[in-house]
């Protein structure tokens, strides 16, 4: 599990916006589904929406919805444009038509949510499906980071969840139908799921057991996973919250799935590192046989550090000292920064900044390297 716990904030200027509900669209008929398109211009002048290149409505107010038909179909693209044609903001279509299942777990899948906890309120924490591994002839989809660690999951063709234990036991995780006792008891059910992230279609609510001094309780939503997720503490007067995962971004098959932010954020693991105890983490990647190709000796370490940047697409920079640039990249959502120049040359210490700007706004945020 990854934890960013220092962040920074700057308000953004209105931005025009357009989105869907539901962000995904489980409910077809002959592939086709149809959604609730909702947009805010952010500008004067009447807007005109699109579906593709077709003129979806007339002239429209700056803000408001219109609901489509049943003819829409995955990775259709909608639009919302001014008098003089041009496009101010648009949004893709995601369909899942066979999405029986209520945790996705595709490679490349993620869930970013903000933490709390009794200690520390509004980080950050992102769980992704990894890699696939195949045990005894079976798939499994490796969330790494999750909630507890790696854990080993699969979904079957009747939408239950399956866990892999560190035994290599497989046991039930849940049934969203709630046909079936697995280790997540169904507790409730209800039609739709407002996140951060959009607006999804069914949401299950579920318990687990007591197990040691803990207990976990959350929700699924159907197309996109979870959606929130709770540790209590169950030790009597001491007892009580431990610790709640909200859902704030999503990636599914692909698809990028973020709040409409009135403010661009910038959070970060740490605010200071220390290259003579190795307290960043390595992002070296080693080899151990004697050909491999592209990759590092077992004792190399090359230090990085996780960012987020949210509130939209932009650019986001590490500055040395002298407020030169020593690393750049393109930034909506995770970053990786290397703490290193190639091939493996430690950055000399000093007081760095992380610089981050989406639409004109720039936040930052102090980084010591000792």
């Amino acid at each position: 599990m990854k934890i960013l716990l220092f962040v920074a904030a700057g308000i953004l200027a209105a931005q025009p916006s357009i989105r869907l509900e539901p962000a995904v669209i489980t409910a077809c008929q002959n592939g086709l589904g149809e959604v609730t398109v909702i947009w805010n211009s952010g500008g004067p002048s009447q807007v005109v929406i699109y579906a593709g290149e077709s003129a979806m409505t007339g002239p429209e107010s700056i803000t408001g919805s219109a609901r489509t038909g049943l003819w829409v179909s995955d990775g259709m693209t909608f639009s919302v444009r001014n008098s003089g044609g041009r496009t101010l903001a648009s949004v893709k279509a995601s369909l899942q038509c066979d999405a029986t299942g209520f945790w996705p777990l595709d490679v490349g899948n993620e869930w970013h949510f903000r933490m709390n906890t009794r200690v520390v309120t509004g980080s950050h924490t992102v769980w992704r499906v990894a890699r696939k591994e195949e045990i005894d002839g079976v798939q499994w989809a490796v969330l790494d980071p999750g909630p507890q660690g790696p854990a080993r999951l699969r979904a079957g063709s009747d939408g239950k969840i399956y866990r892999l234990a560190a035994d290599g036991r497989e046991g039930l995780l849940i049934d969203p139908s709630g046909n079936s006792a697995g280790a997540w008891a169904v507790e409730g059910r209800k039609p739709n799921a407002a996140t951060l992230a959009g607006i999804f279609s069914e949401e299950v609510s579920w318990r687990g057991p007591i197990v040691g001094l803990g207990r976990e309780s959350g929700r699924l939503a159907r197309g996109v996973g979870p959606t929130y997720y709770q540790g209590d503490v169950i030790a009597g007067s001491s007892g009580g919250f431990g610790f709640g995962f909200t859902l704030l971004e999503a990636v599914i098959g692909g698809a990028r799935f973020v709040p409409n932010y009135p403010r661009v954020e910038l959070s970060l693991e740490s605010k200071t590192v220390d290259f003579s105890v190795k307290s960043a983490r390595n992002c070296a990647i080693p080899c151990y046989f004697v050909a491999c190709f592209g990759a590092d000796l077992p004792t190399t370490y090359k230090p990085c550090m996780e960012a987020s940047v949210s509130g939209g697409a932009g650019r986001l920079a590490l500055l040395d000292p002298s407020g030169t640039p020593v690393f750049e990249t393109e930034a909506n959502g995770w970053v990786r920064i290397p703490l290193y120049r190639e091939p493996a040359t430690l950055l000399p210490a000093g007081q760095y900044t992380v610089a981050a700007t989406v639409n004109g706004a720039t936040v930052k945020l102090p980084l010591e390297i000792r």
